[in-house]
């Protein structure tokens, strides 16, 4: 197995290509390289003249991070899987402006295992299921059943006004570059949502997995989501308003698990 260096209070270390002279900090230690001058795991002292472009892990520097007040909670687990319900507001991995305060590094630092990874991603906004693997040897399988979409996922929202919808809606969805709204465009990427509605409780399929699907989707049916910061309108990037909770949740699961071949359901 390549070298990596444990993660450090559940957040893992990167990798760089260092040239010139091993700076003083961060610590460094050499990556697995076949042209590399030393063996993988060995410290980088610094000031070290490198006689070459050396791949390197080092640990992030990661502040501080102010608390989000709202925790997951464990649905089930067992030896490859942990199933957690993910509460509004924290996400699921890093977006780069917060790494502490995530699902991930939480359920890492609580089970005290570097190796748990969500094998999928809800919004940060978005409260329910996300399904984890903390067994590097299974994950493959499971990741694979994301990649060929064998995973029936089902959502539960809750619309500013009533709808009656009873169809699957087609739809070319597109991100735009600086903007945090996705666009509808019959150019975009296709996207595929079955919804179901007799009222203001939507229950949705999506049978693809664009970003915003299910909030474009029910914006461009006229019935925005109870909460949504950014359908209709965005009205800008809070990370600790905390006052209106988007009402969508990700209520059930289903595959046919690719160890077993039983089939896996987990619902809320």
């Amino acid at each position: 197995m390549a070298f990596r260096p444990p993660a450090r209070e559940g957040i893992s270390p990167r990798k760089v290509m260092l040239t010139g002279i091993v700076p003083a900090s961060p610590a460094y230690w050499a990556g697995q390289a076949g042209d590399s001058a030393f063996s993988p795991g060995t410290r980088l002292e610094p000031g070290t003249r490198l006689p070459g472009p050396t791949l390197a892990w080092y640990h992030p520097s990661v502040p501080h991070e102010e608390p989000i007040p709202f925790d997951y909670r464990v649905v089930y687990e067992d030896g490859d899987l942990i199933v957690a319900d993910k509460p509004h507001f924290l996400p699921t991995t890093s977006n780069g402006r917060i790494v502490r305060e995530t699902l991930q590094t939480r359920l890492r630092v609580d089970f005290g295992e570097e190796d748990i990874v969500p094998l999928h991603r809800l919004d940060r906004l978005t409260s329910g299921l996300v399904l984890c693997s903390r067994n590097p040897r299974t994950r493959p399988a499971y990741q694979r059943l994301f990649q060929d979409q064998a995973v029936s996922k089902h959502y539960r929202a809750t619309v500013t006004t009533p709808l009656t919808f009873e169809d699957t809606l087609r739809l070319g969805m597109r991100r735009v570059r600086g903007q945090r709204q996705v666009i509808v465009d019959p150019a975009g990427t296709p996207t595929i949502t079955r919804l179901s509605a007799h009222g203001s409780i939507v229950n949705v399929w999506p049978l693809t997995g664009h970003t915003h699907q299910i909030r474009v989707a029910l914006n461009y049916l006229g019935h925005p989501i109870v909460g949504d910061d950014t359908y209709p309108v965005d009205r800008g990037l809070d990370l600790y308003d905390f006052s209106a909770p988007l009402q969508l949740a990700h209520v059930a699961m289903q595959f046919d698990d690719p160890l077993t071949s039983h089939e896996r359901v987990f619902t809320l």
